[in-house]
């Protein structure tokens, strides 16, 4: 039968008309378009040739840019020694964990995290480590060639989890470790900008008023007649400043950056070092908040690793190897060397309760007595994140007024310094 012919009703044949079958197959193609879908063809062609990140192809040890221009290896240069950050690594330890817990293999996940990174010096190091694991090493023994990137502990987590089978699991803990250290890390920067901030900024306007606006001003007395005896005490304060800004810079400027030189060879000397990280830990104010970061850290990076299956005298020893203060350094060896002996973690923090406060020392005390350590460690450490966010807002409240304190005084002496004389000389100038 002719497809255009139709059977009527009253069984005659008939003819559908071209123009309402053409609007027919007209309505089915609209049902299956976008709209605004005009002219986009060329469009979407040039866009499937971009990428978001440009291919990087410098692979430590294999391929490099050692063939290239002055200005490429000089870019090199500055890459390869530019530093990968917390939150970099956080990210990449996340979306590993949710890649290799989606099924997607080791190689092609650290590949495809390469590609994404924006930092050039991590996006090298993860080709590096990509193109090792190709060829027969594992992740965690790719990672450890890269020490100023991975530290130790990120190592053991990391060949923890591919010795249990459970890899996934521990970069998902060990991106959850990172991310609260960056956070922490954030804050306290954060609660120290405000202070600094507004000690800068008075240094600057001091400078700024001594050396271009109070010379004008004494000469404008000068000329008017007033002595310098005359003058109030604060102006006179002023006037002794002044000249030794304008006329001993150079000495003030030897005296700071000698006092600095010396501190700098005594803290890096072993008994400075552990002179000043004592001195910090003992101030009044920054001091026990300082004790508590030092704690946290330490305690989440044990349970962390206790957690990952790794020996208890390898925990210690990089949980200790991650603090900064000498004088927790010391603490952790001397807790290694008990527990070597047959000792308990907390039998030898009973006697330091300075460093470790009592009730840290029970908690821990109650997680060997029921081999949960690691699990007990995690939750002091969560008690403890909870303390130092406290102590964080305590002393924010604490140095807002007081910075406004501050700077009101510094305001109010600049002015009566530079506002009595004039005074005086329109009193003089009245009479």
């Amino acid at each position: 039968m002719d497809p255009d012919i139709k059977i009527t009703s009253g069984g005659k044949a008939g003819h559908v008309s071209s123009a309402k079958k053409t609007h027919r197959k007209d309505a089915d193609a609209t049902d299956y378009m976008v709209e605004g879908v005009v002219g986009g063809a060329e469009i979407l062609k040039s866009v499937k040739t971009l990428r978001d990140v440009e291919e990087e192809d410098v692979i430590y040890g294999v391929y490099d840019n050692s063939d290239k221009g002055i200005f490429t290896r000089i870019n090199d240069f500055l890459i390869d020694r530019s530093k990968v950050g917390l939150k970099d690594r956080s990210y990449f330890f996340h979306m590993l964990a949710v890649m290799v817990d989606g099924g997607i293999p080791v190689i092609r996940a650290v590949k495809s995290l390469a590609g994404r990174s924006t930092n050039k010096r991590f996006q090298r190091v993860l080709n590096t480590i990509a193109y090792n694991c190709e060829h027969g090493s594992n992740l965690s023994q790719a990672m450890s060639r890269f020490e100023d990137v991975f530290d130790e502990a990120e190592v053991g987590i990391v060949k923890s989890g591919e010795a249990t089978g459970r890899l996934d699991v521990m970069l998902f803990k060990l991106s959850e470790q990172l991310d609260k250290k960056h956070d922490l890390h954030m804050k306290l920067w954060g609660a120290a900008v405000y202070p600094l901030a507004v000690l800068a900024v008075l240094l600057l306007v001091s400078i700024g008023m001594l050396v271009w606006v109070f010379p004008t001003l004494l000469n404008l007395l000068k000329e008017g007649g007033i002595a310098e005896g005359a003058l109030p005490l604060p102006t006179r304060m002023l006037i002794v400043l002044q000249s030794s800004v304008v006329n001993y810079w150079w000495v003030i400027l030897i005296v700071l950056f000698s006092a600095y030189g010396l501190f700098s060879v005594f803290v890096k000397s072993d008994y400075g070092a552990l002179t000043w990280d004592y001195w910090k830990l003992k101030m009044r104010i920054f001091g026990p908040l300082l004790r508590k970061v030092y704690v946290l850290r330490f305690i989440s990076l044990l349970g962390l690793l206790i957690e990952s299956g790794l020996p208890v005298i390898k925990c210690l020893k990089i949980a200790g190897s991650s603090l900064s203060n000498r004088v927790y350094k010391v603490q952790a060896q001397e807790i290694i060397d008990n527990v070597r002996v047959g000792g308990r973690i907390s039998d030898t923090l009973k006697y330091s309760e300075f460093l470790f406060p009592p009730e840290v020392v029970q908690m821990l005390r109650v997680g060997e007595k029921s081999a949960t350590l690691g699990t007990i460690s995690q939750k002091i450490a969560d008690q403890y994140q909870r303390e130092i966010d406290n102590s964080l807002k305590k002393l924010s409240s604490v140095f807002e007024p007081f910075m406004i304190l501050f700077v009101g005084l510094f305001v109010a002496l600049l002015a009566l310094a530079i506002m009595a004389p004039i005074f005086n000389l329109s009193g003089a100038i009245g009479v």
